[in-house]
């Protein structure tokens, strides 16, 4: 009896060793990556859900991580920018609910104001309250949990890139150069060796002892 298509997939499934490459390696660890673990607490229901899921990508496209462990680092560094996003964004309401409410007080006290000035009294009330203080107190905090996953995921990164072998550099077969003078530099002359003097020869040595003078003889 033939075997069934349930079977004949258990049985290739059984033969598969799994990816063998690097690459494939690498692939298959990136898809056992759990992505958007943080998304359901780092967003309340009016905020803008995928330009979170967009930001959250362009990050794990630019760290591009290895393992959960770098992962979960880049979820910690999009959940703190997006809270960091909103702190910015309410510290621009609670300026602008202080200048509605300052507003009566401001226009009887001051007939000309610009409105930096009126920006400058809000600040100084909210400076004696706690909301300002607190509101740079988290700014702060979530800014450090942001550097901290930063650096943790670089020390991580540089690590796996050091412990990669790195592959000899071909020496390139350059053809040897013959080496020619400098161009336009005279070449300098060549002094040819001085020719020995001409010096007359030595009169002969004459003799120490006189010639004898023959006797004649009778």
């Amino acid at each position: 009896m033939p075997n069934t298509r349930s079977e004949a997939s258990r049985e290739n499934g059984a033969k598969s060793k799994g990816p063998v490459t690097p690459e494939g390696k690498a692939r298959s660890s990136r898809n056992a990556i759990k992505h958007g673990l943080s998304s359901e607490h780092a967003i309340l229901n009016h905020e803008d859900r995928p330009a979170f899921e967009a930001m959250r990508q362009s990050y794990l496209e630019r760290h591009q991580p290895a393992d959960q462990h770098e992962a979960d680092l880049i979820e910690t560094m999009v959940a703190a920018r997006w809270r960091l996003n909103r702190m910015v964004m309410v510290e621009g309401q609670l300026f602008e609910k202080e200048l509605a409410v300052r507003a009566p007080e401001i226009n009887k006290q001051f007939r000309e104001i610009d409105p930096e000035g009126k920006l400058a009294i809000c600040f100084e009330h909210l400076a004696e309250g706690r909301a300002l203080s607190l509101l740079l107190r988290y700014e702060s905090q979530i800014n450090r949990t942001y550097e901290r996953a930063f650096k943790q995921l670089q020390a991580l990164q540089a690590g796996r890139t050091d412990s990669r072998p790195c592959p000899p550099e071909p020496v390139p077969n350059e053809p040897k150069l013959l080496e020619f003078p400098p161009p336009n530099e005279p070449e300098m002359p060549v002094t040819p060796p001085p020719e020995p003097s001409q010096t007359p020869d030595p009169p002969p040595a004459t003799p120490d002892f006189e010639e004898e003078t023959p006797i004649p003889t009778v």
